[in-house]
Parts: C-alpha cells; structure tokens; sequence
C-alpha cells in the first residue's frame, strides 16, 4: 500500500500531477515484470491509498520503488510492505 499525502505538498504539485499518471506508471512496471496487480486505490479528505497486491512484497516495492521517488505527487508518501493477510507482519517505509 502507498498512502499519498493530500495536503502539506506544495500547491503546483497538486496542480502538476495527477493520481492517474503515477497510476498508469506502476501498472505498468507491475505487468510487464508480472509481479502482481494494481488493485485500485480510495480517496479520502488527507489521504489516497494505493493498492498493489504480489507474491513477493520486497520485489514488487523494489521494482516500483524508482517511479515512486520520481514522481513529486509521492513525496513524504508512506509505504506499507506487508507480507501476507491483514494483520500479518509488515514493514513501513518513508519517501
């Protein structure tokens, strides 16, 4: 999971980027090294969440995690790796 800042970013990057391009970008590394799926994301008042689900947590990040650092709508993001079900063990990480 990448949770997305909705505010606390400067105002042009809000107005530069979008959600759907960074989107586009990670489905697009996600099928071509077939690592998983891009399973959408929710939207709420200070915060958009991305979901990504894999076999490998730390291959599906390292593959994705260059897209992640280059696009200023992910700056001070935070990514969740958790290596199973909801309430398995899980590492955090910090853009």
């Amino acid at each position: 999971m990448v949770h997305l800042r909705g505010h606390g970013l400067p105002d042009d990057v809000y107005e530069q980027y979008d959600l759907a391009t960074i989107e586009d970008q990670l489905i697009e590394i996600i099928e071509q090294k077939g690592l998983g799926a891009f399973d959408g994301n929710e939207m709420g008042p200070k915060e958009t969440i991305l979901f990504m689900y894999g076999a490998d947590a730390e291959r599906l990040y390292s593959s994705i995690e260059s897209a992640l650092r280059n696009y200023p709508l992910c700056q001070g993001a935070k990514v969740i790796l958790r290596y199973g079900p909801p309430g398995s063990e899980q590492r955090e990480i910090l853009l």
